[in-house]
């Protein structure tokens, strides 16, 4: 399987890793604009043909499939040019800015009977696939609130919104685990303590089935945090992509009704009576996503983050910048896809 990378930057040199480390696969095409990342390019990768910028894909008539890690707002015309030339194509999320910039490249997929597959990486984890398998096989009751802490301690994007870049992670892995798009989400920005450094966004999202939702980001934190708490009346599951090898903790005790980062405090002061739930393996959520990627292109199946919840999503996102717009009022957020 021919494959080429379009963007050689942070996640573009991760990806070019794990595409070179898979086996089938031939990383053929590295692209980017920076002279400086093409030379490191063809210092790590000496067997692929290293392109300037975006004529890398006047070189697609030899590759199966094209990997788009690119800024944001390119994602959308260059997946639609990868599409348009017969490509099967992984973009790096968000698939697009828009719902409706999304949609047209789910229908030219289709049109075309290629795969159109969406860099949401989590949801290749093995930590959250075995919390998708215990919702499915009720080892775990009923999911009542799930709770985020996501946040960098670094600088913004400019090419993208905080939901765009650090939010849309939590809400694929919602869509994931509770197969439904939310009704409605608020997002509001909580002032930080020093006025130097950028608040807190909070996003609260209200589903059909009673699942409610918070998701805390912030690009310029203290710490890098990636956190999330599910939790019923009488159990919580807690995933922590920062730990080394216990990733994923179950709580089995009456779980209070508290919400915000006071829950993840109350879980901290029990760590000690959680169990540890072993992964069934210990392999890289991305080598997972590139396994997934191939088995779509060779079977014609479609991935779990496919485009049509690249489209879920983009509406999700739309209405979080709204809200925020308007000062954290509800927004409507259902998409018809």
């Amino acid at each position: 399987m021919r494959i080429g990378v379009i963007g050689f930057g942070y996640w573009g040199k991760i990806l070019s890793r794990c595409l070179s480390e898979a086996p089938g696969i031939d990383l053929s095409l590295i692209a980017d604009i920076d002279p400086l990342r093409r030379e490191e390019a063809r210092r790590r990768f000496p067997d692929a043909l290293i392109a300037p910028g975006t004529l890398g894909l006047s070189g697609m008539g030899a590759l199966d499939a094209v990997v788009i890690a690119t800024p944001a707002n390119t994602h959308y015309s260059l997946a639609k040019a990868a599409l348009e030339a017969g490509k099967h194509v992984w973009v790096e999320k968000p698939v697009a800015e828009t719902a409706d910039q999304a949609r047209l490249l789910v229908l030219l997929a289709q049109q075309r009977r290629r795969v159109l597959f969406i860099d949401h990486t989590f949801l290749y984890s093995d930590g959250i696939r075995l919390i998708k398998q215990m919702l499915v096989r009720k080892d775990f009751a009923e999911m009542r609130c799930y709770e985020s802490v996501r946040t960098n301690n670094g600088r913004s994007r400019a090419d993208a919104s905080i939901f765009h870049d650090l939010a849309i992670h939590d809400l694929a892995i919602l869509d994931f685990l509770v197969g439904e798009s939310p009704l409605a989400v608020s997002a509001t920005k909580v002032p930080a303590r020093d006025a130097a450094v950028p608040g807190d966004q909070r996003i609260m999202l209200s589903y059909a089935s009673g699942v409610r939702a918070g998701i805390r980001v912030n690009w310029s934190a203290s710490a890098k945090t990636r956190r999330i708490v599910i939790s019923s009346s009488r159990q919580a599951v807690e995933f922590d992509d920062l730990e080394l090898h216990h990733k994923v903790r179950l709580h089995e005790f009456p779980f209070a009704e508290a919400t915000g980062y006071d829950r993840f405090h109350g879980l901290d002061a029990d760590r000690d009576k959680a169990r540890v739930l072993p992964l069934c393996s210990q392999k890289e959520a991305l080598a997972n996503a590139v396994d997934c990627f191939m088995h779509c292109i060779r079977t014609g199946e479609r991935p779990v983050s496919d485009g049509w919840q690249g489209v879920r999503l983009a509406a999700v996102v739309e209405a979080c910048v709204s809200s925020a717009r308007a000062g954290g009022q509800w927004i409507p957020a259902m998409c018809v896809t």
